[in-house]
């Protein structure tokens, strides 16, 4: 069957305009996917934003009460109360978000039972704190469970947000696949249209050979359509590009924003007319107003009125480039409060870098620490006087010891020398009338006379070295410790005796009161060792830190852990007289000497106290500050 060229001309017409329906619908259902994959992006970006606030506010309660535990100071716990009225109705509206998602409707059911879980556990803390004090409310966090409901918080809010995204993905995927196929079906159906464009042309010239006018008239239409196919391509690239631009640019404002808001502390944003553009939540919290109440208003409105002049002084430099570092200014809260913020800030420059565009300021709430300041310097007004009064009350407390000593000194040695003088006298005039009871008696008085004797010579020189005036020099302890070795060549005499000696760090101290030291404790290790078959004992001292610790170690007898506390008390024996002499004053002159040096003393002993060879270990400390200033 013959067409004519009209008849042609019309059926490939036809099925050029079908091509076009066809790849016009294309287009129409790529523009309808796109939209499709940028709601779901939203979708997915909210569900996660949502499920991080969640995190955050989750985050606020543990922090709040561990802030609290720890410092006690109530004023922390706004976040908690805060966050504790909007969890759930946050989880609330995630929870609508996923409505037709099973799977992510028992993971919100879980987060809300761990949510309840951490806040009575946050509170439970806060209540012990309160009532208890700082060691029940540790005790209490020890437990762990905070932990575990953070760490199972954690994981939900990651899982929701990991399948959120896998969604995404996979229906990107889908998306993108289709697509892909569309546009090589598309392309194919733009080489069939061209091909049969070509062949319209092809039959139309052949029509227009005979009518030259139909034919300029078709050229023109060819032309005319190529350049509409071109400007046509030309505007979706630069769609596409526009779509690009606007995603990332929205991103990046979502990511600064996010970035403000997160920060703990105050960020303020100001234009070149000084006013608001942004406002953080950090800075919410310190002046007590909202965001959307303060932008567009200039910042006169943060300064106390008696300081808004002086204030904005400051803040005016910024417009010529100045930048404020830690500028000291006065924020003032709706409730008329004042607080003190330390601010910095930085200038945004335009493009070119000649203007600036926007300020950025940062700040720091140093109000407490100026309150803190405040009472120290009052209390350091008050502590001088304090001093003063102090001195006096020991001068006055020195002075009456000093006639305690004299006292005991003369008031109580005059009975004594009585009591032993006519015991002697009745033991070598009248023995004979006394039966051998009798004498054992005086006996006992006499030697019960002697030892009161010594124990009142023993209490005199504890006090004194309470009150004799240090004369602080540099010492070799080695060199001293080798003469106080000396002095017990009589004791030594006849035993066993193996000497350890260090090389022991140089000491500060009064020369004398040291040597008496030294003397104290090897006479100790001697006295209490002498029972082995062969003494040890080790002598050293290193330097640790701020401080030299010196010990002496014997294999002796020692003494039982459990009594460790009454070693250095004035009188305090923890072995009977009739096994080892003495009258428990000697460790007790260790420990007063020490501390007078700004040191002090303990031992340690594996030792029951009555039999084997473990022995003690004692050692005293000296502080080295002194030594570096000699």
């Amino acid at each position: 069957m013959k067409f004519s060229v009209n008849k042609k001309i019309l059926i490939f017409s036809c099925i050029i305009l079908v091509f076009n329906v066809f790849i016009g619908y294309t287009f129409y259902d790529s523009k309808r996917k796109l939209a499709e994959t940028e709601q779901l992006v939203q979708h997915t970006e909210d569900v996660i934003s949502r499920s991080s606030g969640i995190l955050l506010l989750f985050k606020d309660i543990e922090n709040a009460a561990r802030g609290f535990v720890l410092t006690g100071d109530s004023t922390i716990l706004s976040p908690l109360f805060i966050a504790e009225k909007t969890i759930f109705s946050s989880i609330g509206q995630l929870r609508k978000m996923m409505i037709e998602k099973p799977a992510q409707q028992q993971r919100l059911d879980s987060i809300s039972i761990y949510v309840q879980n951490r806040l009575d556990f946050s509170l439970h803390q806060v209540k012990l704190r309160s009532n208890k004090g700082l060691e029940s409310a540790i005790a209490y966090s020890s437990t762990n469970k905070g932990k575990y409901y953070s760490d199972r918080m954690s994981r939900l809010t990651n899982d929701i947000q990991m399948e959120e995204v896998a969604v995404f993905k996979r229906l990107k995927s889908t998306n993108e696949r289709r697509m892909a196929i569309v546009n090589w079906f598309s392309a194919g159906m733009f080489v069939l249209m061209t091909v049969f464009t070509l062949f319209l042309l092809y039959v139309t010239a052949k029509y227009l050979l005979q009518i030259k006018e139909k034919e300029k008239h078709a050229e023109e239409l060819v032309i005319a359509n190529n350049e509409l196919a071109f400007q046509y391509k030309e505007k979706e690239r630069m769609a596409d590009e526009l779509i690009l631009k606007n995603e990332e640019q929205r991103e990046t404002n979502e990511y600064l924003g996010n970035l403000l808001d997160c920060a703990n502390a105050p960020i303020i944003v100001w234009d070149t007319h000084f006013k608001i553009t942004r406002f953080n939540k950090a800075f919410e919290s310190l002046t007590g107003r909202i965001e959307k109440d303060v932008i567009g208003k200039t910042l006169e409105i943060l300064f106390p009125t008696d300081s808004v002049d002086s204030s904005m002084d400051f803040v005016k430099r910024t417009h010529h480039g100045e930048q404020m570092e830690g500028a000291e200014m006065k924020i003032i809260h709706i409730d008329g409060s004042v607080r003190i913020l330390l601010l910095s800030s930085a200038n945004i420059m335009t493009s070119d870098g000649k203007s600036v565009l926007v300020t950025i300021g940062q700040g720091y709430d140093v109000t407490e620490r100026k309150r803190a300041e405040e009472e120290i310097r009052k209390l350091n007004e008050t502590l001088e006087q304090r001093v003063i009064d102090r001195t006096l009350q020991f001068e006055a407390a020195n002075k009456e010891l000093e006639s305690f000593s004299y006292s005991v000194s003369h008031d109580l040695r005059a009975p004594l020398r009585h009591i032993g003088g006519f015991v002697d006298l009745l033991i070598k005039s009248n023995s004979s009338q006394l039966n051998d009871t009798g004498l054992r008696y005086l006996k006992i008085i006499s030697e019960s006379a002697h030892e009161m004797g010594e124990l009142i010579d023993a209490l005199l020189t504890f006090s004194r070295l309470g009150r004799s005036e240090l004369q602080g020099t540099r010492l070799n302890s080695k060199s001293m410790v080798t003469r106080a070795l000396k002095s017990f060549t009589e004791e030594l005499a006849g035993r066993k005796v193996e000497i350890k000696l260090s090389d022991l760090p140089d000491a500060w101290g009064d020369e004398n009161l040291i040597y008496q030291v030294w003397i104290n404790l090897i006479s100790n290790a001697i006295k209490y060792s002498r029972n082995v078959e062969k003494t040890v004992i080790e002598i050293g001292g290193n330097i640790e830190g701020d401080k030299t610790i010196f010990f002496i170690k014997d294999n002796g007898v020692g003494f039982d852990m459990k009594y460790a506390d009454k070693l250095f008390g004035v009188f305090q024996r923890l072995h009977k007289v009739k096994d080892f002499e003495g009258i428990g004053i000697g460790l007790a002159n260790v420990n007063r000497i020490v501390t007078r040096h700004g040191g002090k003393c303990w031992a340690i002993s594996d030792s029951d106290g009555i039999s084997g060879d473990k022995g003690a270990t004692f050692f005293f400390t000296n502080p080295t500050n002194h030594l570096l200033k000699i």
